[in-house]
């Protein structure tokens, strides 16, 4: 059920929030001293939406007027998702701490596990001020795009049920609604949005797939090549934990750890438990699984499928704005996960989102989930009209103008591009 939002007492209570968390954090020491700080790219889908890479001009020229605006996102930047996201590399630091079997790696590690984790006790998955700024300032941004859109009329918008992104949505009409006081603002989150915005679950037979399907051997072997034991054995005493397969897996639950510290306020990671060469064999291998579990791949296409609800939605809202069904309605807003934006993205073939390749080794070549669905990412469509009343597509990827279909330009007919995103669902189902 739709219902206007009070923003006003919502985005004071999350400030509230976030604020107080802010000395917390800074309580937290890691010792950070004799080391280098590691690329934030290698930070991967933990990585923190980067605006210096956004366009600062439109792709539209004075004589074509918005009057839409599709909007689709990944939450901002949060916290450790949940205890589990850490629960490989807990469980073996403390029985080897029982059996008195860690070095002083080891035992710097875990204090270092302990100290971020109960700083995130009880803010597991939310917004952090990190993700907070970002919607602030991209809700700000847009309006400072569409002026004329949002003096008023009306915005829709759907999220997940997950406090994160329902937060995401919120903090960014908000921003959008600051100096636009006329703009009416409707938001739904909930289950019910789940076969359009959780399609990763909703559609068994994907959920299936990404449970354990054909890509879990060759992400095994991906991993076997690329990421090194050696991180993992360093926090051991030698003789304890042989099995070299599974300190790849905790090497990569290390990593699960540290690539986050950006999107929690925290320092970026550095040298101190890892090299920069085992650091990016880390993020070549989360990139790698990313790309298998959440794209349209070779092995499997039900990442299209599963998505193809959420792509109809978005062009059936378009084509309904377009023919003025309801002239208030100024932009529709779709807030989920990355999960929710890879497959979509993937089906639309939208650039650098797409890859079909057997030749794993050269996949970061074209695809990289930092520049896909880093936090906060999203997808605008602006509608635009022409003086003789055609209409236009402008899309941007990422605070970036991308030409959404091959050969094309940054602005393109409206109708091209239904017809083309149309063409590739309907390859799908024959």
């Amino acid at each position: 059920m739709k219902k206007r939002i009070n923003f006003i007492k919502t985005a004071l209570l999350g400030l509230v929030m976030v604020s107080a968390s802010v000395p917390a954090m800074c309580e937290i020491r890691v010792r950070y001293t004799r080391h280098e700080p590691l690329p934030d790219i290698y930070s991967g889908s933990m990585m923190p939406y980067d605006f210096s890479r956004c366009d600062s001009t439109v792709a539209w020229v004075d004589s074509l007027k918005p009057f839409y605006l599709s909007y689709t996102a990944r939450h901002g930047a949060r916290f450790l998702s949940s205890p589990k996201k850490i629960e490989l590399i807990s469980k073996a630091l403390h029985e080897a701490e029982a059996k008195d079997k860690l070095t002083a790696d080891g035992k710097s590690f875990l204090d270092m596990m302990r100290k971020i984790s109960s700083n995130t006790d009880g803010r597991w998955g939310l917004l952090s001020p990190v993700g907070v700024g970002e919607e602030e300032r991209l809700g700000s941004d847009m309006a400072r795009m569409l002026p004329e859109l949002f003096r008023n009329g009306k915005m829709e918008s759907k999220s997940t049920y997950v406090p994160r992104v329902v937060m995401t949505m919120y903090q960014f009409m908000h921003a959008l609604e600051i100096p636009n006081k006329h703009l009416e603002l409707f938001a739904a989150s909930g289950h019910q949005n789940d076969s359009l915005l959780r399609c990763f679950v909703a559609d068994t037979a994907y959920a299936r797939y990404r449970e354990d399907g054909a890509w879990v051997e060759v992400y095994e072997d991906f991993l076997k090549r690329h990421v090194s034991d050696a991180p993992a054995r360093r926090l051991f005493v030698r003789g304890y934990e042989e099995d070299r397969q599974h300190l790849r897996h905790l090497t990569m639950s290390m990593y699960g750890l540290l690539q986050a510290n950006l999107a929690s306020g925290l320092p970026a990671p550095t040298t101190e438990y890892m090299s920069e060469d085992e650091y990016q064999g880390c993020w070549l291998a989360s990139n790698m699984l990313h790309y298998l579990r959440n794209n349209i791949n070779t092995i499997n296409d039900l990442a299209g499928e599963a998505s193809s609800p959420l792509l109809e939605r978005i062009i059936a809202d378009i084509d309904a704005a377009v023919a003025g069904n309801d002239d208030d309605v100024r932009a529709h807003g779709y807030f989920g996960h990355a999960e929710t934006l890879l497959p979509l993205f993937s089906l639309m073939r939208l650039p650098g989102c797409y890859a079909m390749t057997d030749d794993y080794e050269s996949l970061p070549d074209t695809w990289q989930i930092q520049r896909i669905t880093p936090l906060a990412a999203n997808l605008a469509i602006i509608l635009l009209r022409g003086e003789s009343g055609d209409v236009y597509a402008s899309v941007r990827l990422n605070g970036r103008n991308i030409s959404p279909m091959p050969g094309k330009g940054e602005v393109v007919r409206w109708k091209d591009l239904k017809d083309y995103w149309m063409s590739l669902m309907n390859e799908l189902n024959n």
